[in-house]
């Protein structure tokens, strides 16, 4: 049947209404349904506090308080679950608060530990680390687990920070527990006063000089938040060779680290990248740690791009992180022995027996002229005149060579650096 004038007006009117009611449905909605942001917590740590040193149990040992808090759009909050009582294992995720009142997760690498360090419950580990180095090398603080909640109120004026703490520390769970949750609310700090259990670095045997304290919190990168750049706080302190008394000589926020100043930033930062050597813990190098024959071997195994090696060279280093790189060099036959059959992985590395790696790895030719008058007769002497007179080799002071001294892991990196340089350039 054809359909009249009047029937053709009442289906447009209907196609009308429906559109306006569509459109007035929309207006009304509240806006953050149709686009609903996260809330980021912000991480950060509070200045350093406390500080003191102190002797216990015939150690030296540096104390201070440390607190992190949270300065973000919403809080900071884990879930943590594990299927049974017998695993270790645990599946921990972030959960992120959003604009709309809904929350999602975020897995992550997070691990926990269960400490009975009378705190008798799970910790979420490497929350807050502390460092500190100077021209000896690079300590790290003891404590590893965190259980994190609202103890202390620290900028109550941010929004949606709570009058009250919302995170205790019943929920961080005991031995038998399936599920933890840890956090912090904007605004609110977790503390560590400087007399909890581990909430040191020991300092036993440190002599006296001037070191720079790091405090970071989720130095890792294990969790989402609004920044990365702003997680630190610093300060450079005096200690002394005995006593208790520290001064504190000078404080910052900036990230700093053990290598970024030095003279060898830029031979370690292309190591990282070259994937010749790994960094001692997150972004510290250990620069100014003594380097040791194993962790050379693995250095040079890589920088030299050697095989696998096809037989096992030594009997003291079975079960050696480094066992692997130490027989490549070996095969190599840039390997020097500490003794019969024996590569000494644990012991340092002397200037001496980086030069005769790094010699015979290019391959340089005979040195025609003696460059240093305190190696004279040594085992590596042809080795470093080679090494000198290339242009690699630096002596210790006038025509000293120094060929028992150490070698430092900041120092065995510029060297390596300078010899493949000057190797390239030679091609």
């Amino acid at each position: 049947m054809p359909t009249t004038s009047a029937g053709r007006t009442s289906v447009g009117l209907r196609l009308l209404i429906a559109v306006v009611l569509v459109a007035m449905s929309s207006a009304m909605a509240p806006p953050e349904v149709a686009a609903a942001s996260d809330r980021l917590p912000d991480l950060r740590v509070a200045r350093m506090s406390d500080l003191r040193i102190v002797k216990s149990g015939g150690r030296r040992l540096l104390r201070f308080t440390g607190v992190m808090w949270n300065k973000g759009a919403g809080p900071f909050e884990t879930r943590a679950m594990r299927p049974n009582r017998s695993t270790t294992t645990w599946d921990v995720d972030q959960i992120v608060y959003r604009s709309n009142g809904t929350y999602r997760r975020i897995e992550t690498s997070a691990r926990m530990k269960y400490a009975g360090d009378g705190h008798d419950h799970w910790h979420v580990r490497r929350m807050l680390t502390y460092h500190l180095w100077g021209a000896t090398g690079t300590l790290r603080s003891s404590k590893v687990g965190f259980c994190f909640f609202d103890t202390n109120l620290i900028n109550g004026s941010l929004p949606r920070s709570p009058s009250r703490p919302k995170y205790l520390e019943s929920m961080c769970g005991r031995r038998a527990s399936l599920k933890t949750r840890n956090g912090i609310s904007v605004g609110w700090g977790d503390k560590y006063p400087w007399n909890f259990a581990f909430q040191w670095i020991d300092i036993s045997g440190l002599p006296a000089g001037t070191y720079t304290l790091r405090s970071a919190v989720d130095l890792y990168g294990k969790f989402t938040e609004l920044s990365e750049t702003n997680n630190c706080d610093w300060a450079h302190i005096r200690i002394p060779a005995s006593g208790s008394k520290l001064k504190i000589l000078d404080r910052g926020k900036k990230c700093l680290n053990d290598h970024s100043t030095t003279p060898h930033a830029e031979a370690i930062t292309w190591s990282r990248e070259a994937r010749i050597s790994a960094f001692c813990d997150a972004d510290m190098f250990c620069t100014n740690d003594r380097a040791l024959r194993g962790e050379t071997a693995t250095f040079l195994a890589r920088a030299f791009d050697y095989p696998d090696a096809s037989a096992d060279h030594f009997t003291d280093d079975t079960g050696d992180p480094h066992e692997a790189d130490i027989n490549r060099i070996a095969e190599a036959g840039i390997a020097p022995p500490c003794a019969d059959g024996r590569f000494c992985p644990t012991r340092r590395v002397t200037r001496a027996q980086l030069a005769s790696m790094l010699a015979l790895a290019l391959a340089l030719p005979p040195a025609t002229d003696d460059h240093f008058d305190d190696d004279d007769g040594t085992t590596f002497e042809a080795q470093i005149n080679a090494l000198a007179e290339a242009g690699i080799a630096t002596g210790c002071g006038e025509r000293l060579y120094c060929p028992t001294g150490d070698v430092t892991r900041g120092q065995a990196m510029s060297l390596l650096h300078r010899a493949l340089a000057d190797a390239a350039a030679a091609r």
